[in-house]
Order: C-alpha cells, then structure tokens, then sequence
C-alpha cells in the first residue's frame, strides 16, 4: 500500500471522527441528545454550543478535504491547486470561521456578563482563593481574545491577497 495512500485514509478517518465530536454539542443544542446532568446555573449562553460545535465539523471537513485530494505534506492549511476552487474557497472559509469563532470565544469568556469560574493549576491548587480565579482568568483570555482578533486580522488579509491573485 502505497504510504500516501494510507496517510490520505488516516486523515479522512480524523476528520470523520473530529466532525463527530463537533456534532456532539450540536445535537445536545438541538435537543437530539440530553445535556450534561453537571450543567451548572450560570452555563455558558447557547450560541458558544454552536461555535464550539460548527468549529470540529468545520476542522473535521477541512481535514477530510486534505486527505481526499491528497494534500497531506502542505502545512499552510490549503489545498492543492488541483482541488475544485470552490472545495478551496469553502476550505479558506471554515478556516476563517474557525478563527474568528475561537477570538469571539475568547472575547466573551474575557469581557461577557456573569461569574466565570477558572481552575488554574491541578484542580485549583494554585490561586485557589475568592474571586482570585476569575480575575486572572478573565485576564488570561483577555489576552488571548486580543491575540485571536490579531491573527484574524493577518488571516483576512492573507486571503484577500491570495483570492486577488
């Protein structure tokens, strides 16, 4: 078998996994499965379920494209030039809706209304006080959610300047 090949089969059955992951979420928002009997009072708002899930099915179809159309060895997330353009122009997308899902995320977990609650170290040994948690945490994906919005940035204008081309 040749080693492309199977690389090639590996990644569609990641991806065929990742997309079952994102489905997960997805189908517990649409009520096909039951929620978490842990789910506490101040859980996060719906919309983050249908982010973080069209995210892994986003993730999971981008990664079964590059397994089908052989594109394995390329590390900057495209498909070949032998790739349908419009199967390369829904794979920028996703990218892109990846991206800007994880910066929003990241922004509401940071700047959102209500009470987060961080675990920071092994099961809060570190920072464990009141109120500690959540200020660093906030913090922490403040900073985060800037970053994200800045490879946005970079990743709008590297797609604009390839599609122009």
């Amino acid at each position: 078998m040749d080693e492309n090949a199977a690389s090639n089969r590996t990644m569609i059955v990641v991806g065929i996994l990742t997309v079952v992951c994102g489905a997960v979420p997805l189908l517990i928002i649409l009520g096909g499965l039951p929620p978490s009997p842990h789910e506490s009072a101040d859980s996060a708002p719906s919309w983050m379920g249908w982010l973080i899930g069209l995210m892994f099915v986003s993730a999971g179809l981008m990664v079964i494209a590059r397994g089908f159309w052989g594109s394995t060895n390329d590390n900057d997330g495209t498909l070949p030039p032998s790739a349908p353009r419009v199967a390369r122009a829904l794979n920028d997308m996703m990218g892109f809706g990846i991206t800007c899902s994880l910066a929003l995320l990241f922004t509401w977990v940071a700047f959102g209304p209500g009470t987060r609650h961080f675990a920071i170290g092994f099961d809060g040994l570190f920072f464990a006080g009141p109120g500690s948690n959540e200020s660093i945490g906030r913090v922490a994906f403040g900073c985060f959610a800037v970053l994200g919005w800045l490879i946005t940035a970079m990743m709008a204008k590297a797609l604009l300047r390839r599609w122009r081309q």
